[in-house]
């Protein structure tokens, strides 16, 4: 478990019983190790007296734990105290580098501690740095530096921060022992080790203003003010100056300084990685040049003459986590020895900086994804937007073409026109042009020369400024400032130009521009070859409807003609069939001559019902009430009559009646049944079956035949499909039969279904509605 980045429970050495955060003081104290016992910190200190201390207080064990964890890199010594009163205990026998105070705790709170602390001459100067595990406010961070805090952290933070801040003060912490340690053995110089500590303090009062400005700043500007303002104050340095590496990391460039003349700068605002020059080294070498004085610099440079500009120089790398960033330069008016506490000050103003610096980095870096992101979010939202549109108004055209150039000139630009090849290949011609001015601003005609350069090389060409001499080609006056114009491609070819244009200054077309064009423009071509197609597509089908409609106009029309001669044949063959006086061959000759002109007749008659039921919406119905075991006996009746030999079963099971054409259902029977005769063997069995099934009523012709081929199914119910006939079979159909039961069974509301088998034969099932829907 962890509490704001912390553990809240932790194991004990040896498997003892975890902390939590329910457990009270007393029970936490009384089941801490004993390093966090009040007689802990003496015997330690005298074991390690040389190693600065760290006293962590809080009143949660397992928060300790984890500081300690985190300060363990340090190799510094650390006390615990888990109250404020145990605290105030350690202070009374001990001496510590930085103090990292709980605010909230049971008992005396932080800042109470904190206030006696700051009451005791020995613990006064003593570093405090609050952690807390809530939000803070104004009030908390008024209180806080009030009591003599240095620094104020929010839980959870970075390890690395706390590692960092502790650092310093440790470093401090030891140029103080230093102090006191040689003030101890050379009591002669206690006046300067006096100066010495209060110079600490001064450093430590200057690095926590300077940490807090850098917590402010948000900008490399504001960091590197902060760092002239506060930091070279503190460092009293006369001039100083902020170098970054370059992106390609080949040279540092001057981001801001102070105190340098222009001719200075001038010469040294970039800087060779090569160069031999204090910042460079100090960045290459990861560590931080001193030169205090002019001798020195001539010693170590002897070819830059820095004679007038400084007395002595120092050169600190901007390091964040072993990564290089830049580095710091500063000059002083005299020569300086630089202590261990000038370098440690020094070194940690540099580190505060190449944070600060480092922190503004990855703010921008943030930003600026995000403002890609929304970039990237606006132009899908806008290539979505206009594709929709695009899709919408793909089947016109002309609407098209039109869509095309206000959705560009809408989110693009201010005018927008669109240019296509004429038929013969030779020429641009304006297809559809739109202007964000309304009817006053003039069509975008791009030039030959602009066009033909985007039409022949099928380049994009962006122009973001235009000159007078272009502007004259386009007729566009003064008002057009950038254009841009991409070739619309189809299959591969150059079929047309895409020109934008954009009104006003400071409104230049970039290469992010142009890339979103060329995408609104391959969705253009694409859109505009599906138009194309689709019209094309249009056309053709309205031109085999039209040869289609006319046939069957024509087929109609020929069989109702042929009626007339039909009915005269067939009237002159009973004429001469009633004379007495005809030979037995005659009277043949005259038989079949009926037979074929019936048959004839019965082929006009399929052929008059497809067409009316392809031109004439359906055909015909007269309902009325109708009983159908008197259709089927009547139909069968006439079959076998014209099939003499065949034998029909017919099955009708009750009285079937309904409201349905009646001549037109003995059709559907006599198409079926001839059907089932014409493609089954003499022998085998025909039979017929009627039959109520709720509100329907089912009609079914049955043969014993070879069964219907499988690749005929599918197709069965089209016109002009026929079976093939056994070997001695003939049929008058010509393959509209089924198709005609079809509809005219659907006309009445009903369904017919075929079932086709080698082992239980053909069946035709015809379902009825009795009663009109």
């Amino acid at each position: 478990m962890s509490q704001d980045g912390i553990p809240t429970m932790v194991p004990l050495q040896g498997g003892g019983i975890p902390f939590s955060r329910g457990a009270t003081v007393a029970s936490r104290v009384a089941l801490t190790s004993p390093r966090i016992s009040d007689e802990a910190p003496h015997r330690q200190a005298k074991a390690v007296s040389d190693t600065p201390a760290v006293l962590l207080v809080d009143d949660h064990v397992s928060n300790l734990v984890s500081l300690e964890a985190i300060l363990e890199p340090l190799g510094i010594r650390m006390d615990k105290a888990c109250s404020g009163e145990q605290a105030l205990r350690f202070l009374l026998r001990e001496d510590y580098a930085v103090i990292l105070l709980d605010v909230r705790m049971v008992g005396l709170s932080g800042f109470e501690t904190a206030a006696l602390i700051k009451q005791r001459e020995r613990t006064r100067n003593v570093p405090i740095i609050f952690l807390t595990a809530y939000g803070r406010d104004d009030a908390e961070l008024v209180t806080g530096y009030a009591t003599g805090a240095v620094d104020f952290l929010q839980k959870p933070f970075p390890p690395e921060v706390l590692r960092s801040k502790v650092s310093v003060f440790v470093e401090l912490f030891r140029a103080q022992q230093q102090v006191r340690r040689q003030s101890e053995l050379l009591r002669q110089k206690e006046a300067d080790a006096r100066d010495a500590a209060l110079r600490a303090a001064g450093y430590i009062d200057r690095l926590r203003d300077f940490t807090a400005r850098l917590s402010e700043a948000a900008t490399v500007p504001q960091v590197c003010r902060a760092l002239f303002e506060q930091g070279l104050v503190a460092a009293g340095a006369k001039a100083g100056t902020v170098n970054l590496l370059d992106a390609e990391g080949e040279a540092l460039e001057v981001v801001d300084a102070i105190g340098y003349p222009e001719s200075v700068l001038s010469r040294w605002r970039r800087i060779p990685m090569t160069a031999a020059m204090p910042l460079v080294e100090s960045l290459r070498e990861q560590q931080a040049i001193w030169v205090g004085s002019p001798e020195e610099w001539s010693a170590r440079y002897p070819l830059m003459d820095t004679r007038g500009l400084h007395e002595a120089a120092l050169a600190l790398p901007l390091l964040v986590k072993g990564r290089a960033l830049g580095a710091i330069g500063l000059s002083f008016a005299r020569p300086r020895t630089f202590t261990e506490m000038d370098r440690a000050f020094f070194t940690a103003l540099a580190h505060a900086c190449a944070q600060a610096l480092d922190r503004v980095h990855l703010t921008a870096e943030e930003r600026r994804a995000h403002s890609v992101a929304r970039a990237a979010a606006a132009r899908l939202q806008m290539l979505t937007e206009a594709s929709d549109a695009f899709d919408a108004t793909n089947r016109d055209l002309s609407v098209l073409l039109d869509t095309i150039t206000r959705q560009v000139a809408y989110f693009l630009g201010d005018t927008c026109t669109l240019c296509l090849l004429s038929d013969d290949g030779t020429r641009l011609e304006v297809a559809a042009s739109h202007s964000n001015q309304g009817e006053d601003g003039a069509p975008l005609l791009p030039g030959e020369g602009l066009s033909d350069f985007v039409l022949r090389g099928g380049r994009p060409l962006l122009v973001p400024e235009l000159s007078e001499d272009q502007k004259r080609e386009l007729g566009q006056g003064e008002a057009l400032r950038s254009l841009l114009c991409v070739p619309l491609r189809t299959q591969g070819r150059v079929v047309g130009t895409l020109s934008v244009g954009r009104m006003g200054p400071g409104r230049s077309f970039t290469q992010e521009d142009q890339e979103l064009v060329e995408e609104l423009a391959a969705k253009a071509a694409l859109s505009i070859e599906n138009a194309r197609l689709f019209a094309e597509q249009q056309r053709s089908q309205e031109e085999l409807r039209r040869r289609a409609e006319f046939e069957q106009q024509l087929v109609g029309i020929v069989s109702h003609d042929l009626r007339n001669p039909l009915a005269a044949i067939s009237m002159s063959a009973g004429l001469l069939e009633k004379k007495g006086a005809l030979t037995e061959p005659q009277k043949r000759m005259v038989w079949r001559i009926g037979q074929a002109t019936e048959r004839a007749a019965r082929m006009i008659r399929d052929l008059l019902d497809f067409t009316k039921a392809r031109l004439g919406g359906g055909i015909a119905l007269h309902r009325q009430t109708t009983d159908l075991r008197e259709v089927v006996h009547q139909v069968v009746d006439e079959l076998l009559v014209a099939n003499p030999g065949r034998r029909v079963e017919v099955e009708v099971q009750g009285e079937v009646r309904g409201e349905w054409d009646s001549d037109r259902i003995a059709q559907v029977l006599t198409n079926l049944l001839g059907n089932a005769l014409a493609y089954s063997p003499a022998d085998a069995p025909v039979r017929v079956d009627t039959r109520l099934e709720g509100e329907a009523a089912l009609l079914s012709v049955f043969n014993g035949g070879a069964p219907i081929p499988r690749e005929l199914l599918p197709r069965l119910f089209e016109p002009l499909t026929r079976g093939a006939l056994k070997e001695g079979q003939s049929t008058r159909s010509i393959g509209l039969g089924l198709y005609i039961v079809q509809d005219i069974v659907r006309g009445h509301g009903g369904g017919v279904e075929v079932v086709s088998s080698e082992q239980h034969g053909t069946t035709f099932t015809v379902r009825l509605p009795r009663a009109a829907g």
